[in-house]
């Protein structure tokens, strides 16, 4: 059976250092600007899940509202994704929908 949760880290602790990287690879060289840019955001609805299986970090979800959003979207009521991921070796389990429902 597989056992999993989705952990918002931008209000604990425990995950925090995932935060400002992609957990795709190593920190980019906009790194710098990447925690410029959570700094400002988090306060203003900014929102980064990690997908956890087992034990192991399997995906994510980051979304802000459009005034807290890394892109220039503007509107009403607009949530704006900025990445959501899942890795290909948990494929099946629908985890990608379980991120956006939640």
């Amino acid at each position: 059976m597989c056992a999993h949760k989705i952990v918002d880290i931008t209000t604990g602790d425990e995950y925090r250092r995932y935060l400002h990287k992609c957990m795709v690879g190593p920190p980019s060289k906009r790194y710098k600007k990447r925690i410029e840019y959570f700094e400002r955001a988090i306060p203003n609805g900014f929102h980064k899940r990690l997908l956890i299986s087992n034990g192991d970090i399997v995906g994510q979800i980051e979304y802000a509202p459009a005034e807290a959003s890394y892109y220039p979207i503007r509107g009403n009521h607009t949530i704006v994704m900025n990445c959501i991921w899942v890795l290909r070796r948990v494929r099946g389990p629908n985890f990608g929908k379980k991120l956006l429902a939640e």
